[in-house]
């Protein structure tokens, strides 16, 4: 029986749960190697970058090295590059020198590519060394500025004012939110949103909702500017005086790879050479908001014809949060998943039944794929190192300050993910 082949397109949160997720469950009998594909060298904690930002020896937990991902003496590999299509059974490879690229042939692919949000959540660089030169400059930009201006109240503005504020009592802040609410999510409670703000105000925070602004040279490219700046609210004309202002509006789900699928009949040329029209469309499979993968329940993208390839995490549109948390439910989902379907195809390939309910198998659960469950309504916001707020499923906001402490302000995951890549922490 032929090897079966899983690749996994991105190394973060989603791409390292399911790699992890089917090492644990691999049987050397079923024969399947996983190949990791990242454009960079090491994995990036996106979720330590505003505390790296204001703490400079907070910067070493963030750039996490794919190096002991696999075992040593495993067929399993981590590969450097950048896939520039994706086709039903392959990937194209780009190298980072771009002068070259391979096919990578799958039986099963794992989109994991996540999303770009502006710097410093995430960094657009080709490898770590260039993302910590940006942060070192970033840094040196905070220290000397007085007026800071954080333009977007979303989860990832809220943290940013919040370890800024912590950081530099004595420098004004001031979070400038175009909604009624921050961390304005379907689902989450108005209680919760309420105690952000309250949160955010006591430590000093100027928040500012229901005001749109515009700041020459902000753009999501250019998302930290430091430069002196007179912001006019559009609502009440008052004027603000920023020596340094940070953008943290726009999610945008990296799906570009995605552009190359066709069906496979497309790929096959009719007798005068040309392709067949089958009226396939690649953006059907997009929203066209959020360029987020439409998928099933089971994480399979949502097309017959693609079964075999699944999308996660921010590059999905599993969960209406995308999050951190839910990308690693997806990674561990769909690997389960997988695992499912190379056992159903190794049963096929030696000529054997699928197991029934009268053989004691109840449920159908011996080969039917889980839906993923989406994360309920849980997000902890760490504004510094001693705390922030949590809203917890069914404890709520009750556990506010204290909850957001023990579960993630102090370490900010930062010794979880760095055992799950069996890396020393530094």
């Amino acid at each position: 029986m032929p090897t079966k082949h899983i690749v996994i397109v991105g190394g973060s949160y989603g791409g390292v749960a399911c790699a992890n997720t089917l090492q644990k469950a691999l049987d050397p009998r079923l024969d399947a190697t996983i190949t990791l594909i990242d454009s960079r060298d090491a994995r990036y904690h996106c979720i330590a970058s505003y505390r790296a930002l204001v703490q400079k020896d907070y910067a070493k937990n963030l750039w996490i090295p794919y190096t002991n991902l696999f075992p040593k003496n495993s067929p399993h590999r981590v590969i450097q590059g950048v896939v520039s299509g994706v086709y039903h059974d392959h990937v194209i490879l780009s190298t980072n020198s771009e002068s070259s690229t391979s096919r990578i042939d799958f039986d099963y692919l794992v989109i994991a590519t996540g999303s770009m949000v502006p710097s410093p959540s995430k960094w657009k660089v080709k490898d770590s060394a260039e993302g910590r030169r940006l942060l070192d400059k970033a840094r040196e930009d905070v220290e000397h500025s007085q007026s800071i201006v954080v333009i977007g109240g979303g989860a990832c503005g809220t943290e940013l004012a919040g370890e800024l504020k912590y950081a530099y009592p004595a420098k004004k802040v001031t979070l400038i939110h175009g909604g009624a609410s921050l961390v304005d999510y379907p689902k989450f409670p108005q209680s919760f949103k309420d105690e952000a703000k309250r949160y955010l105000e006591k430590q000093g925070v100027e928040v500012i909702l229901n005001e749109q602004v515009e700041v020459q040279g902000l753009t999501r490219e250019n998302s930290i500017q430091k430069a002196d700046r007179t912001i006019v609210l559009k609502n009440t004309d008052r004027s603000i005086r920023s020596d340094l202002q940070f953008l943290s509006i726009g999610q945008q789900a990296q799906t570009e790879l995605l552009s190359t699928l066709q069906l496979p009949s497309t790929e096959v040329a009719s007798v005068d050479g040309s392709h067949k029209d089958n009226g396939f469309k690649v953006e059907s499979l997009l929203d066209p908001k959020t360029k987020a993968i439409r998928v099933r329940s089971t994480l399979q993208l949502d097309h017959a014809a693609f079964l075999n390839i699944f999308a996660i995490g921010d590059a999905s549109n599993a969960d209406p949060v995308p999050t951190a948390m839910a990308a690693v439910a997806g990674g561990e989902t769909s690997a389960r998943n997988i695992m499912k379907l190379i056992k159903k195809a190794r049963r096929s390939e030696a000529g054997e039944r699928e197991p029934q309910e009268h053989d004691g198998f109840h449920c159908h659960s011996w080969s039917k794929l889980e839906d993923y469950r989406h994360i309920q309504t849980l997000m902890i916001l760490a504004m510094n190192p001693s705390g922030g707020v949590c809203q917890l499923p069914v404890l709520g906001t009750w556990f506010g300050n204290l909850g957001a402490w023990l579960v993630k302000s102090g370490d900010l995951f930062s010794g979880r993910f760095w055992r799950e890549m069996n890396m020393p922490r530094r």
